[in-house]
């Protein structure tokens, strides 16, 4: 291999210095050769960073092939890709830009027969994998109701980001939950593979074997990426980690960029110690930290800081700009998630009075669940909104059903799609004789989808095969084997876009659209956009353009959906927030057991995690940033709510206390009601009220003991070891508590 950096210039003044990068982004930028790693805070110019290092080493003389970028949506990869454009022009088509997962599935379609499997895989998305792990789950005998199929499919998941394979997670499982999810796995991964089939979990794990096990591939794959560049590095698992290891390995020109401080998603795998101790695993590694924000008022990123800064474990930096302290932190208080969301309304009203649009506000929340109300009271006053994380278009019953026809097509091995297109239309085909089929053809080598093709032909049974159906199960199945053989020759003479109309018409779907009343125009529009969206590859070979199609819509992620371009408030999770910026950002559900979430409790690396996602939510926020707690919330833990002990953590003096008080809402802590009113900063009582060890009643609750309690920012909170229902934590302004004599 030859070795690019032997003739490339060393790390020096580079070829940029006129580009408006400060003193950090520029030595980013211009570094050549060697690991570097690139801590950047948020809103710190990241992707400016990204893209003009790419345009570096082009303009340095790296071919753009050699050239891999790599990070986790398709929505930052083509705005990576539009940037590269801007900078350098046409070079920029042969820059490989892409997700993870988009990047292995290349590789793989290309080498992954040296696995000894079939390169027209199908792609097993979430709600396929889940299918799966209940047809395991029955197959080795273990009802659904016995344990989670989500958890196990969770927990697959896991143990592959983690390349651990069924054998090796078997062999180190322990207690109850895992040695079942073992038994499942091993039979999940045997249909799978039966299936021709590969999950997410799959891609990158079969990438990183493919480079350890065949030599060719991986010298091949070094040689042609001599430069990577990781977004986000902080979001990797350990298999993301060993295939960009396994690649950097021959040059190590490998630059990761991200930031511990926003690393959140530990619960699908991503561990933070991977840019932590990038040092140590590089040990001739450079450093420049990204420090200087470029987004928001001081205001909103001293709070941030606030929060972030009692992280046990982090990296050294503090992030700083030199913007205006801004309006302070808007601190609302409400009764509960009714009031709440008129809170908000009223933020929305005021918004309304400026020059900015509705899409420069967003609403941010812990959980999905939490928009209900603001929902509901949006549509009643109607305020626009859009709604991230909603029924994703490609997770749309109609649009699925389509998807798994073409996906029968693409590879008649697919079981879950051939399990599905047999009951849309309803052909007679019951689970019983699905059963049998599928069992039929394992004994004799042979998938579903294949048998029932060859029954097509051979309706009276299979040479050398003993059929076990009756007459009319064997009518069924061999009609079904027609229609899909039809729809095989349908996909060798059509490109992807006339199929998805050929299918609907000759499976007889169309029938099934015309059927639901009171949907049928938008599950029909639906369709539509589905083939509008695969009419994109008709320029390509009729298989080719059925493969293409295929594999870009199993890779699409839910935020890669999300548009800003309309006048509408945006609502969103926190998780769903990362990466996108607002004017306005209204925080809710700021309460203990909310966020932080109570499953964090008593986990400490857990509630480090809340801390991060506050951060976050925070520094979304450009100009204004509002925070609201509820002192009721209905269905979510005790009655009586808390303000989250991260609004304790923002000093006083950027904090601005309002509480709209609804007059049929009911008591809040001052008593008042009416209109809005501000006073200048709520007022906790001066000294403890109750104290340990006095018995109290409780309305409710009963008679008990209170163990701790504390004077806060907003009230006295008291621990109460309650004799009948156990600990609860109170706010002495709600609790009524009546000391026992």
């Amino acid at each position: 291999m030859t070795n690019e950096n032997d003739r490339l210039a060393p790390n020096s003044p580079g070829l940029l210095n006129a580009s408006g990068l400060n003193a950090q982004q520029h030595a980013a930028v211009n570094h050549m050769v060697g690991p570097l790693l690139v801590f950047a805070g948020a809103g710190s110019g990241k992707t400016r960073v990204i893209t003009y290092r790419i345009a570096h080493l082009i303009n340095s003389g790296v071919a753009p092939w050699n050239i891999l970028a790599v990070t986790f949506t398709n929505k930052a990869a083509n705005e990576m890709r539009e940037r590269i454009v801007e900078l350098v022009g046409e070079a920029a088509a042969g820059v490989n830009v892409g997700t993870f997962h988009g990047q292995a599935l290349r590789i793989l379609r290309r080498d992954i027969h040296r696995l000894g499997r079939e390169s027209d895989f199908t792609i097993y998305d979430g709600d396929d994998q889940l299918r799966l792990v209940k047809q395991a789950m029955t197959d080795v005998g273990i009802g659904l109701t016995t344990i989670n199929p989500l958890a196990v499919r969770n927990e697959i998941s896991r143990a592959k980001d983690e390349l651990a394979t069924p054998y090796e997670y078997a062999e180190r499982s322990e207690g109850y939950f895992q040695e079942t999810a073992a038994q499942i796995y091993h039979r999940y991964q045997r249909l799978l593979t039966n299936a021709n089939g590969v999950d997410f979990g799959d891609m990158v794990a079969f990438c990183v074997r493919l480079f350890r096990e065949v030599s060719e591939v991986r010298v091949y794959h070094q040689d042609r990426f001599r430069f990577i560049l990781v977004d986000e590095y902080q979001d990797t698992n350990r298999a993301q980690y060993m295939f960009v290891r396994e690649l950097a390995a021959a040059h190590g020109n490998l630059c990761v960029v991200g930031d511990d401080d926003q690393s959140i998603y530990s619960w699908r795998g991503a561990d933070v110690r991977n840019i932590l101790d990038f040092e140590a695993q590089f040990p001739s590694s450079t450093v420049v930290r990204l420090e200087r924000n470029y987004r928001s008022t001081g205001n909103i990123l001293s709070s941030a800081n606030a929060i972030i800064g009692k992280v046990s474990s982090r990296a050294e930096k503090v992030l700083w700009t030199d913007r205006e302290d801004g309006e302070p932190v808007v601190i609302m208080e409400a009764f509960d998630e009714e009031d709440e969301a008129r809170h908000i309304a009223n933020v929305v009203r005021e918004f309304d009075g400026n020059d900015s649009t509705k899409k420069d506000l967003a609403i941010i929340y812990r959980t999905n669940a939490q928009s209900r109300p603001f929902e509901e009271l949006f549509v009643r006053q109607g305020i626009p909104y859009q709604l991230v994380g909603a029924t994703e278009f490609y997770r749309r019953r109609e649009v699925r059903d389509v998807l798994a026809y073409l996906r029968a097509v693409a590879n008649p091995r697919d079981l879950v799609s051939f399990e599905r297109i047999v009951s849309v239309p309803r052909r007679g085909i019951g689970s019983k004789t699905l059963r049998t089929l599928r069992e039929w053809g394992e004994r004799n080598g042979h998938a579903s989808g294949e048998l029932v093709r060859l029954m097509a032909v051979e309706e009276s049974g299979i040479a050398g095969l003993e059929s076990p159906f009756n007459t009319r199960a064997t009518t069924a199945l061999a009609e079904l084997g027609r229609m899909l053989r039809r729809l095989d020759e349908l996909a060798d003479e059509l490109p992807v876009g006339p199929l998805v109309n050929a299918i609907v018409q000759e499976s007889g779907y169309d029938e099934v659209l015309d059927g639901d009343p009171d949907r049928s125009e938008d599950r029909w529009e639906n369709v539509v956009e589905l083939q509008a969206a695969a009419s994109k590859y008709d320029d390509l070979g009729p298989r080719e353009s059925l493969m293409r199609y295929l594999s870009e819509a199993a890779l699409v992620a839910d935020v890669d959906n999300l548009t800003v371009d309309e006048d509408a408030i945006t609502l969103l999770t926190a998780h769903s927030a990362k990466g996108l910026e607002f004017d306005v950002v209204c925080m809710v559900g700021m309460e203990e057991e909310m966020f932080p979430h109570v499953r964090s409790y008593d986990d400490p690396a857990q509630m480090d995690e809340e801390r991060r996602l506050a951060y976050v939510a925070l520094t979304r926020a450009k100009e204004q940033l509002f925070v609201t707690y509820t002192r009721h919330r209905s269905g979510w833990g005790a009655p009586v709510r808390f303000p989250s002990r991260f609004l304790q953590d923002i000093p006083a003096e950027l904090q601005h206390y309002r509480s709209r008080i609804d007059s049929g809402a009911g008591r809040l802590r001052s008593g008042i009601s009416g209109s809005d009113v501000e006073p200048d900063s709520p007022q906790p009582p001066s000294e403890r009220t109750y104290q340990d060890g006095q018995r109290v009643r409780h309305a409710v609750f009963g008679e008990g003991l209170i163990v701790a309690g504390q004077i806060t920012k907003f009230d006295e909170e008291v621990t109460v070891m309650f004799e009948d229902v156990g600990l609860k934590k109170l706010a002495v302004s709600f609790a009524n508590l009546e000391v026992v004599t």
